[in-house]
């Protein structure tokens, strides 16, 4: 037998179908949110508090998450529980305009600006959490500079700064929508980052992607040199990348979103 053969196993789907499910009445709604599948997206939910409280994204009760399972439903965390510490059944249910259908604990006073960037870019889960790499950038009103690492411009491409608002205000949800657009990871001024993804893992993903990558920026200031982008073919390529695999870049967009930090000029790799 040849051993010049191989295999493609296909990648795990994990979009929830939402698009199929339109529940109406009390009945629909309480069936739907006890029932197995959806049981499946809380212990996620459960999971993802996990990794942002290990990781030191969260603390006491902060952050929130939540996950689209129908046309006009959405699961998300409740408030005041760690995020560490959440429990299947603290897991709630809202409607598309924030109002609570089913859960035994009060639902998150932010998720409405979770719905928002759902409706303003399709995204089907967000995560809220306060990352301290990505907080040291927006305390201080900046984003990281693009460029200058491959993973960092494809995952998050240019990390827009959404202008602060008041928790769970509908200043901060309109304004975290409008500037989703540039990308579906936000950071939001004086307040933290929420991130966007096809499901929930992918918006923990990008949530660690941005800390790890404003970690490193930060630790390369401490050389007290100029950082390096990367030339401009090598950016095309890195947007052409982000394009390929479905990830959006505004029409328009410049290659860099500065070509200054920290007060001096930034240095060019490449092409």
């Amino acid at each position: 037998m040849s051993e010049d053969w191989s295999i493609s196993p296909p990648l795990p789907d994990k979009v929830f179908p939402w698009e199929k499910y339109n529940l109406v009445t009390k009945e629909e709604v309480d069936a739907f949110f006890n029932s197995p599948e959806i049981l499946v997206i809380k212990e996620r939910m459960c999971d993802m508090g996990r990794r942002l409280w290990n990781r030191e994204y969260v603390d006491g009760n902060g952050g929130n998450i939540s996950v689209r399972v129908a046309q006009n439903l959405v699961l998300c965390s409740p408030t005041l529980c760690s995020k560490g510490f959440m429990k299947v059944e603290d897991i709630c249910l809202v409607d598309m305009e924030g109002r609570q259908k089913a859960g035994i604990r009060p639902s998150t006073s932010e998720v409405k600006t979770h719905i928002a960037m759902m409706k303003s870019v399709g995204v089907n889960s967000c995560i809220h959490a306060h990352p301290p790499h990505c907080n040291a950038f927006l305390f201080a009103g900046q984003v990281p500079p693009s460029g200058i690492n491959p993973e960092a411009d494809i995952f998050l491409g240019h990390i827009p700064l959404a202008p602060y608002g008041t928790p769970g205000s509908p200043e901060t949800a309109q304004a975290v929508a409008e500037v989703s657009r540039q990308s579906t990871v936000v950071f939001m001024e004086n307040h933290g980052v929420i991130a966007g993804g096809r499901h929930v893992e992918e918006a923990e993903w990008f949530m660690e992607n941005a800390d790890a990558y404003c970690r490193m920026v930060l630790l390369a200031g401490l050389h007290k040199a100029p950082l390096n982008q990367v030339g401009p073919e090598g950016v095309a390529d890195f947007l052409a990348i982000r394009k390929a695999i479905g990830y959006a870049v505004p029409e328009g967009q410049p290659l860099y979103n500065t070509e200054t930090y920290a007060g001096y000029k930034l240095g060019k790799s490449g092409k």
